[in-house]
């Protein structure tokens, strides 16, 4: 691209950026809301153990990550 047609380009671009309305940023705050509610370890933890241990949770989503991967390596050897 020659010299002259880069000034253009710029100049062009300049004066579409010129043209844009700005948002009104302070008038576009929206309302944070409650602040965050601080709650005690134990109930969190409570919760987990009630869940089960994690070998009970994680082992059937393993097992069929493993069987999808077998899966795919058999049509991809196809």
């Amino acid at each position: 691209m020659r010299p002259l047609a880069r000034f253009a380009c710029l100049i062009g671009c300049a004066a579409l950026a010129a043209c844009a309305q700005l948002p009104d940023l302070a008038a576009g705050r929206a309302d944070p809301g409650p602040a965050a509610e601080l709650v005690p370890i134990e109930g969190i933890l409570a919760q987990a153990d009630a869940i089960g241990s994690a070998q009970q949770v994680v082992g059937p989503v393993e097992a069929r990550a493993a069987r999808l991967r077998a899966k795919a390596a058999r049509l991809r050897s196809q």
